[in-house]
Formats: structure tokens, C-alpha cells, sequence
């Protein structure tokens, strides 16, 4: 595991291709977000080589309902005993995750790939804690609601350690900072606003910010993201 900031660890040991977080804090552990089915096994090694208790994982906070990041929810629900949190609106999907869809065109294809895939078979979890808007949370986090990705995808920010996990509403692959991939977001006129909202209402509130997809950036992460919110409205006058 790589500790990004004090308390804010990757969990490096499931590759490159998705990212999840573990935060310490004062009432015990809190994961977002749990990877592919097959990287289940990972999070919990890495979990004990660290020294950690499983029993002390609390919570796995869940940012939207993709395969990449609720794969090996049931796994380390079931391991951990830890207690699940989405949002209100996500809880559907945690609960029937083959109704979440790619853009229409490419969902025939998809559908074969879960079906013949055992890696693409994500168990149904129903949540023990629904989330909403502005909610502050025991950890520190308060509850960002970023729709568009998903409707329920959320973001946390942590405004007295000044740093966002932004999930899948922005993603920073090779140092390009960009909204959230098209081909799995049906909505994204309204993750452009999500955009907008991270940038204009807590802009201010955090400097650091991790992505699902991406390099962190430990360092004015505010600016770029006020930066791209301004780009892509910009080309909307």
C-alpha cells in the first residue's frame, strides 16, 4: 500500500487500471471503493501485510456502483463484516448491478462479456447506510453528490485534511485531467455540472484530490479542476 497523505493510503497491490482508498482514522479503517471481483483476495493480503485487523475495517464507502469498483464488495463485506454506504440513489444498482449499463451501442457487447466472464460477475450487496448530499461523515468526509457517471456517483471530501476522492467524475490518466469516460457515462451534460459543482462550491476546500482512474495530485488539484470546469464551459458560450 502507498501512503498518499497522512492517514490516505492506495491500495497499489490490485495494479494501475482502478483505484481504491483506504483511510485511517480515529474510530478505525474506512475502504473506498473495492476493485474487480478478482482483486477482492488482494485488498484483504494487502490489508493484513499492513498489519491491520480486518475486524477493524468499519466501513466501505462506495462511490458509484461500476464493476471496477464494487467487484469484490460482497467478498470484503463478508471477510471484514464491515458495514456498506452509497448514496440513495445508488442503492439500486448495488443491489441489481446488471442494470448498470454502457452507452447503448456497445450494452450487447457488454452483456456477453459479463455473461461469459467470471470477472465481470459482480454479487448483489444490499447497503447497510444511504448517503445524501452534504452529509458529514464520522470519518471527516462530507458527502459530494456528482451525479452523471452514475446517478448516485458521489465524491467525499475531507475539508480538514484539504483533499477530495473524487471517484469517477473526473479521472487524471497521463497527467490529463478529464471528465468522466463517455462510453460509461449517460449522463454527461450532468457530470459536466458535477464538474462545475466540485469547482465552484468546494473549490476552495481541498488542495490534494485521488481519481478512480488516474495520478493523484497531492498538489493544486483546486486550480485544475477550476481550470477544466472553466474549459468545458467555456466551449458551451
Amino acid at each position: 500500500m502507498q501512503q498518499l497523505l497522512p492517514g490516505l493510503w492506495k491500495i497499489d497491490e490490485i495494479g494501475e487500471a482502478v483505484h481504491c482508498y483506504l483511510w485511517e482514522w480515529a474510530g478505525g479503517l474506512t475502504l473506498i471503493d473495492t476493485g474487480m471481483p478478482a482483486t477482492a483476495p488482494k485488498i484483504i493480503e494487502a490489508l493484513l501485510k499492513q498489519g491491520y485487523a480486518l475486524h477493524n475495517v468499519r466501513r466501505i464507502i462506495i462511490t458509484h456502483a461500476d464493476i471496477d469498483h464494487t467487484g469484490g464488495l460482497a467478498h470484503i463485506q463478508k471477510v471484514t463484516g464491515a458495514k456498506v454506504a452509497c448514496h440513495v440513489v445508488e442503492k439500486e444498482l448495488l443491489e441489481h448491478p446488471n442494470r448498470r449499463q454502457p452507452v447503448w451501442y456497445l450494452r450487447p457487447l457488454f452483456g456477453a462479456v459479463v455473461a461469459l466472464s467470471r470477472n465481470f460477475q459482480v454479487q448483489p450487496v444490499t447497503p447497510d447506510e444511504l448517503l445524501v448530499d452534504g452529509q458529514e461523515l464520522p470519518e471527516g468526509f462530507t458527502v459530494v453528490h456528482t451525479p452523471g457517471h452514475t446517478p448516485g456517483h458521489i465524491s467525499l471530501l475531507h475539508k480538514a485534511k484539504r483533499f477530495l476522492i473524487a471517484g469517477d467524475v473526473l479521472a487524471n490518466r497521463k497527467d490529463k485531467l478529464s471528465g468522466p469516460a463517455p462510453l460509461f457515462t449517460p449522463d454527461m451534460k450532468n457530470a459536466q455540472r458535477s464538474i462545475w459543482k466540485l469547482a465552484k462550491k468546494y473549490g476552495d476546500d481541498f488542495d490534494a484530490v485521488v481519481f478512480g482512474h488516474g495520478t493523484p495530485l497531492l498538489q493544486n488539484g483546486d486550480k485544475r479542476i477550476k481550470a477544466l470546469a472553466s474549459q468545458i464551459f467555456s466551449a458551451d458560450v
